[in-house]
């Protein structure tokens, strides 16, 4: 673990971050039994890559990413950017101009370890830093509700059987004041 660096991605990184965001996603689809949903994979793959672009061709002022390095291999992701058309549509809009961290990825072999935390309080010290006062971020993932729901709480929305039976999805909104250490 004291081997991992979190910096800024490189443009040189790209292919390899977006090789990281296939194995996480399909370990994540896995995770959750949902590998059958090949084309809502595929969607949320294209979706981590316009978020990447956003990032790179921006220069971090559009989207706002930190990697997770363990010598030259990705382990790790995260970003703050406008927030997702889904989080508009199920708050009617009422987070709209709020901005929401997203793509907190670790790799398989590399989860709880204290990486995603790591990332966290950058994300969170970055956005201080830039007058944020406030974040929102969503999941319809289970295993990711479980870890977000420990860490911070009940979420302010939670829409029970959104993707089907049995997979709510859910969405927090967090004062950056209340997480920074």
């Amino acid at each position: 673990m004291t081997n991992i660096e979190i910096s800024r991605p490189r443009i040189e990184d790209t292919e390899l971050i977006n090789d990281f965001f296939q194995i996480v996603l399909r370990d994540t689809f896995r995770k959750n039994d949902i590998l059958d949903l090949v084309d809502t994979m595929l969607e949320e793959f294209k979706d981590k890559r316009r978020c990447l672009n956003q990032d790179i061709e921006s220069n971090g002022k559009n989207r706002f990413f930190l990697i997770a390095k363990e010598g030259d291999k990705i382990v790790g992701s995260i970003e703050y950017g406008p927030s997702n058309d889904l989080i508009h549509s199920c708050t009617n809009g009422e987070l709209k101009d709020i901005p929401e961290i997203g793509t907190v990825f670790v790799h398989p072999d590399y989860q709880k370890q204290g990486i995603g935390s790591r990332m966290l309080n950058l994300i969170f010290i970055e956005m201080k830093k830039n007058g944020i006062k406030e974040f929102c971020f969503d999941s319809g993932y289970k295993s990711a509700q479980k870890i977000w729901t420990k860490k911070f709480g009940k979420p302010e929305y939670h829409l029970k059987d959104y993707w089907a039976e049995g997979s709510d999805h859910m969405i927090w909104r967090i004062k950056v004041e209340d997480v920074i250490e």
